[in-house]
């Protein structure tokens, strides 16, 4: 049963003065959600009200899968409620139907399965507009229970009516968002983050974002889509700490993760082995990663780490004297890095290797 259209029910039901319950076939109790089942009498043809036990039934025409029910003595006016009732939850499932199309249809766009001349028919069938700038936001949400990533983001992401939110699977659903006006990535990671607050500040449910490139017509919209799935994957292996992952600013990252394994673990190894182990201790790695987070700069980080600053000298000259690199020059704090994520490069493919 689609709990989406379930609560779009709920909701027709909620503003009519008549109350009416909504029952599957068997009896069961849909709406109000309450663990009940009701002996049904043998019911008709859809449309048509039966009585029993100072009921009124009457199979759903419009969902014939439905059982309307009523506890009222006046059946005229029982019998109007339910056509009313009937073609308001036709209009909401036909409307529903329409929007399943429209998601089906960008799901096709977003992991590119049309030709060219079908998506011209996709875009001229369904009114989408060809050539606007958009970003693929693709948000991962893992504790979703029962309900869906989709209706969870359809209930609390803000959008603007050129925004589209399209259901990918259980946990993942993509953002489609306009970005008209928008003059760099870091106003999309603003907004992700902002999506993240209202989330864990309403129903405390976290969320992972993948931010794609910008795309400029609906033909590169799987681009876009592709790139966050990628940021996703490659941030969770390379910065495992946030949340929100830009594939654009990523450039490092995803060099790494082209690399083979076997490749990543013998340049790896040219730096850290077992003459460098007792050198690169789990403190000065810490040491080293809080010198590369503060932009080299010395002072700042003796701060952050509450160590004096001669100490942090000490430290780095130590690293300088045993592999020869100094990394308060820029050139060999980039090749330390660069050794130093290698490992994760291998770690995370061969991690992958194994679940296959």
């Amino acid at each position: 049963m689609d709990n989406r259209l379930i609560a779009q029910v709920q909701q027709v039901l909620a503003r009519l003065r008549t109350p009416i319950s909504l029952l599957d076939t068997d009896g069961n109790c849909l709406i109000p959600n309450e663990d009940i089942c009701f002996t049904l009498p043998a019911l008709g043809q859809p449309g048509v009200p039966v009585a029993q036990d100072g009921r009124l039934y009457q199979v759903c025409a419009s969902a014939p899968q439905w059982v309307l029910m009523t506890t009222m003595t006046d059946q005229d006016a029982a019998r109007d409620a339910f056509v009313l009732c009937d073609a308001m939850i036709g209009a909401v499932i036909a409307a529903n139907e329409a929007g399943n199309d429209l998601n089906n249809a960008y799901q096709r766009i977003l992991q590119n399965e049309l030709s060219l001349a079908e998506l011209d028919a996709m875009v001229d069938e369904h009114g989408i507009q060809p050539a606007m700038p958009r970003c693929v936001l693709l948000m991962h949400m893992v504790q979703v229970q029962q309900r869906s990533a989709f209706d969870i983001l359809e209930e609390f992401l803000p959008r603007n009516p050129t925004d589209v939110l399209v259901a990918m699977d259980k946990h993942t659903a993509a953002f489609i968002k306009d970005v008209t006006g928008v003059e760099d990535e870091d106003e999309l990671r603003q907004f992700a983050c902002a999506v993240q607050e209202t989330l864990m500040g309403e129903i405390a449910l976290p969320v992972t974002v993948g931010i794609g490139e910008i795309a400029k017509s609906v033909a590169e919209l799987h681009a876009s889509f592709r790139q966050a799935r990628r940021a996703i994957e490659i941030g969770r292996a390379y910065a495992p700490e946030r949340t929100i992952h830009v594939y654009r600013s990523m450039m490092l990252e995803r060099f790494l993760s082209d690399l083979s394994p076997e490749m990543a673990e013998h340049y790896h190894g040219l730096l850290f082995n077992r003459s460098t182990a007792r050198l690169f201790g789990e403190e000065m790695l810490y040491t080293i990663e809080m010198f590369f987070k503060k932009d080299l700069n010395l002072s700042d980080t003796a701060r952050q780490l509450y160590i004096h600053r001669n100490t942090l000298v000490y430290r780095l000259d130590k690293v300088q004297r045993q592999v020869g690199l100094d990394l308060r020059k820029f050139e060999d704090a980039v090749t330390f890095k660069m050794l130093l994520e290698m490992r994760k490069c291998g770690n995370n493919k061969s991690k992958a290797k194994k679940g296959r």
